[in-house]
């Protein structure tokens, strides 16, 4: 069996290469032991039962940010991070999912971010850092579905872009770049007065960036008109990035790429997301991330020495 871990925003997910999914709420995870969380990837994917056996497993943890090839999970210095200390909210329960595999003993294999260090176009490389590992999942389910050219923004709490030309990853917006998400959003002059005057930190300003956060309202508190509000707002700089990532894959000889929502409100936002684009935009399921990373561990585990433009690291494939 192949599995792949989707450590998102909200949710720790998980899937096998048949499409299976598993979900853990992030805060659950960061109360539960890795121990526990191990005995639940084995309850949910059948690995007690003797029928079914881990043959490669494929885990995101945090930014990835600490490594540009696909390495085996106990050859991660610092869970292949550069920091712990980074743009959102540490909550604890990705560490523990890693723990968990590394514990488990499962053949595993981490995945790394698009950052500045990736072989991406040279000058997406300004960023110090485009999207975090399970994009890469997301880009790679998208990939197996037979598309070359596509863009994929991933809206939700945060809005990330990734573009992929030729099968390729030709680079990616991060979300303290661009387009606030409903949570948080890059630092506008506002947000850099209130941390140069030690109102806030830096990092404090992003997560209450958001275009709901910034108005003090979460969607279970908020009225059915603040809601629409704000997925209208979401809609409009999901197309916003999605315009911009299209621009650079025009230069990589992609003229229409295929267009893709993902997050939980993908589904509520495509139709206008298109609208204001002038082009169909689809929604991808909210497991797409952890199955696209399933099917890498299975293409790695058969021999793939690349991923989307990514290499794989030769202890892997030793």
């Amino acid at each position: 069996m192949f599995i792949g871990i989707d450590h998102g925003t909200r949710a720790i997910r998980f899937a096998n290469s048949e499409g299976r999914c598993y979900v853990i709420p992030r805060k659950e995870a960061g109360s539960l032991a890795p121990s526990e969380i191990a005995d639940r990837i084995r309850e949910a994917f059948d690995l007690d039962s003797g029928a079914e056996k881990v043959e490669l497993l494929a885990l995101c943890y945090s930014m990835g940010d600490g490594i540009s090839e696909i390495i085996r999970i106990e050859d991660a210095e610092n869970r292949g991070v550069i920091s712990q200390d980074g743009a959102g909210l540490h909550v604890g329960g990705g560490t523990n999912v890693f723990d968990a595999v590394l514990a488990a003993r499962w053949p595993a294999i981490l995945l790394p971010g698009i950052h500045d260090r990736s072989k991406i176009d040279p000058r997406m490389k300004v960023f110090s850092h485009g999207a975090s590992p399970e994009k890469v999942g997301l880009a790679y389910k998208v990939r197996k579905d037979g598309k070359k050219d596509f863009i994929i923004s991933d809206a939700s709490s945060n809005v990330v872009t990734i573009g992929v030309a030729a099968g390729r990853i030709a680079g990616a917006i991060d979300a303290p770049i661009f387009a606030p998400g409903l949570l948080h959003g890059p630092l506008d002059v506002a947000a850099i007065r209130r941390v140069d005057a030690r109102e806030m930190t830096a990092n404090e300003a992003f997560t209450r960036g958001g275009i709901l956060r910034k108005r003090g309202l979460t969607l279970k508190g908020c009225t059915e008109e603040e809601k629409e509000a704000a997925f209208e707002a979401l809609a409009l700089y999901a197309a916003m990035e999605i315009a911009a990532m299209a621009v650079l894959l025009r230069d990589h000889a992609a003229a229409k790429p295929a267009l893709y929502l993902a997050g939980d409100p993908a589904s509520r936002i495509a139709g206008r997301v298109s609208d204001l684009l002038g082009r169909e935009v689809l929604p991808l399921a909210s497991c797409d991330a952890a199955l696209g990373c399933a099917l890498i561990a299975e293409d790695v585990y058969k021999g793939a020495r690349e991923v989307l433009g990514i290499g794989v690291d030769g202890r892997v494939r030793g």
